[in-house]
């Protein structure tokens, strides 16, 4: 082998290496990268999922979930849930006293009905689907032991309770939608009767009362 053929052997050579390690080295970099863009995708798809004040889902989350649940099943009770008197605790100790009781109340309906059952609208409006053929008495049963509908807030030291509007899912056509104003119909009679919950019934509700 002449010199200018050794000269030229090396210099492919010297190609061929540099030309492998860069190829392994935009390898594990486009691996590293990858990994990083599941973690991020990951991260975004859990805070659009859940509502970043009170951890419990979202309120896209939550419909998209129990209009599926519905179309598969036909089955399932909508509960609506609000804190009476949210709105003087905010006037009184501030937004973020509010705020706090939001958590708080979210926790509550988290322990007794399991996180990816229960959602939050907005405000102090909280929305629960119970799964499968639960009967009223049950229901009714499972509320009141939670401790959702009466119960002592420390932080603010006030006797405080919630009322709750709900609504039996009995087809695989019923529309989240609908549900929802008839539990919310439910909801309005519970707070005209200072219950704890009340059933929609398919009676009118004359809201200028």
């Amino acid at each position: 082998m002449s010199g200018t053929e050794k000269i030229e052997f090396v210099l492919v050579t010297l190609v061929a290496v540099s030309f492998c390690f860069l190829t392994i080295y935009c390898g594990i970099k486009m691996r590293k990268q990858k990994k990083a863009y599941e973690r991020r995708i990951k991260i975004l798809e859990k805070e659009i999922r859940y509502d970043d004040l009170s951890g419990v889902l979202s309120r896209k989350a939550f419909i998209d979930d129990v209009s599926a649940e519905i179309a598969a099943s036909g089955e399932g009770t909508l509960l609506i849930f609000d804190i009476n008197g949210f709105k003087a605790v905010n006037d009184t100790y501030g937004h973020f006293a509010g705020d706090e009781l939001i958590k708080r109340f979210a926790s509550k309906l988290e322990k007794a009905f399991g996180k990816e059952n229960t959602g939050r609208l907005g405000g102090d409006e909280f929305v629960v689907f119970v799964k499968g053929d639960c009967g009223k008495d049950k229901m009714i049963s499972s509320i009141n032991k939670s401790g959702v509908s009466s119960f002592y807030d420390k932080q603010t030291k006030l006797e405080l309770s919630s009322c709750c509007g709900a609504v039996l899912c009995r087809s695989s056509r019923d529309r989240f939608e609908d549900l929802y104003k008839k539990a919310d119909k439910a909801l309005y009679r519970a707070k005209k009767d200072s219950s704890a919950i009340a059933y929609y019934t398919g009676e009118e509700i004359d809201e200028n009362e």
